[in-house]
C-alpha cells in the first residue's frame, strides 16, 4: 500500500517542480536520452500524403546562386501522391548515426513490384558520411516523383540532448511548453542542392505531457532568403506518443512556403510499431 501510494506522489512532485525552465529542460534531455537508447531497431508502417507544386519555381531572371537580381514565378497547380513504406529507425554508417530508412511498398495505390530493387533498402549500403547518407534518402524519394522530399524528422527530439542545450536559447512559452531558438551548432535543417549543402538554423516550441513530462509535440521553423523580397519558409510539427516501446513519432507535418504561397506539404503517419531489432531492418 505504501509503495503504491508513493507513485502518484512522485509524479505530482515532478510535475510541480518542472513548471520552471530548468525542470522542463531536465525532462527534455531525459526523454531525448531515452529515445536515443530505445529507437534503434524500431519499425512501423508509414503513410505519406503529399501535395506539392511540380517543379516548384521558374526562374525568370538571375540565378538562385547569385540572387541579387533574381525574379521567380511559381508553377501553377498541385500534384498529390500517396506513398506507403516499411519504415525504420537505424544507426547507420561508421559513426552509428540514427537515421530514418524506408522501403516503398506502394505508390499512388500501385504496389511496388520488387521493393528490394526500389533503392529504398538503404542501410546495407550506408557506410559513407552523414550528409551523403541523407542525400541518398532524399534522392530515392524523389526517384518516385516526389517533390520537396524530406527525411529524418522522426528523430527531431535528438536535437535536444543535454550536450546540445548550449546550442539553443530556451524560455517558457506556457507552464508545459518551451520555446527555443538555435544560436550555435551545426545541427538543424540541412538543404541539399546541386552545388552542395546548406544548414538553416531553427526555432520552435516543445510541448510536454502534463502527467509524464514527456514531449508530445515539437515544432520547427526556418527561413531562407532567395532574394530581397522572396523568402522560403519551412514549418514542421512532430507529434510523439509513448508506449511499451518508448517514445515514437506518430505524425509529422512538413510544409514549405515561398513567402505566403504553399510549395509543398508532406503528411507522414505511423502505425504498427514493432521492435524488429537492428538485424531485422533491411
Amino acid at each position: 500500500m505504501t509503495a503504491r501510494a508513493a507513485i502518484p506522489l512522485i509524479l505530482l512532485c515532478t510535475t510541480a517542480r518542472a513548471q520552471d525552465l530548468p525542470g522542463l529542460l531536465e525532462a527534455l534531455s531525459h526523454s531525448a536520452s531515452n529515445f536515443a537508447a530505445t529507437a534503434p531497431g524500431l519499425t512501423a508502417d508509414e503513410t505519406l500524403e503529399q501535395r506539392g507544386r511540380r517543379g516548384f519555381l521558374e526562374v525568370l531572371k538571375g540565378t538562385i546562386i547569385a540572387p541579387r537580381q533574381l525574379e521567380i514565378r511559381l508553377q501553377e497547380g498541385f500534384r498529390t501522391h500517396r506513398v506507403t513504406s516499411f519504415y525504420g529507425l537505424a544507426e547507420t554508417g561508421s559513426a552509428k548515426v540514427l537515421h530514418e530508412i524506408r522501403k516503398v511498398t506502394s505508390f499512388d495505390g500501385n504496389p511496388v513490384a520488387d521493393a528490394t530493387e526500389t533503392r529504398h533498402a538503404l542501410s546495407a549500403n550506408m557506410r559513407g558520411e552523414e550528409d551523403r547518407n541523407r542525400k541518398i534518402l532524399l534522392e530515392n524519394f524523389e526517384h518516385e516523383q516526389l517533390e520537396g522530399a524530406v527525411t529524418d524528422f522522426g528523430q527531431l527530439i535528438l536535437l535536444f540532448t543535454e550536450r546540445n542545450h548550449n546550442n539553443y536559447e530556451f524560455y517558457l512559452r506556457a507552464p508545459l511548453a518551451l520555446a527555443y531558438r538555435q544560436v550555435a551548432g551545426t545541427h538543424g535543417v540541412t538543404v541539399y542542392r546541386e552545388r552542395g549543402t546548406e544548414r538553416e538554423t531553427t526555432e520552435g516550441e516543445i510541448w510536454f505531457n502534463e502527467e509524464t513530462l514527456v514531449p508530445e509535440r515539437i515544432t520547427l521553423n526556418t527561413k531562407r532568403h532567395l532574394s530581397k523580397k522572396d523568402v522560403i519558409h519551412t514549418q514542421a510539427s512532430v507529434e510523439y506518443t509513448s508506449g511499451r516501446l518508448g517514445l515514437v513519432p506518430a505524425k509529422v507535418v512538413h510544409q514549405q512556403f515561398l513567402n505566403s504561397s504553399l510549395l509543398v506539404e508532406n503528411l507522414f503517419q505511423y502505425a504498427n510499431w514493432q521492435n524488429s531489432g537492428p538485424e531485422m531492418i533491411p
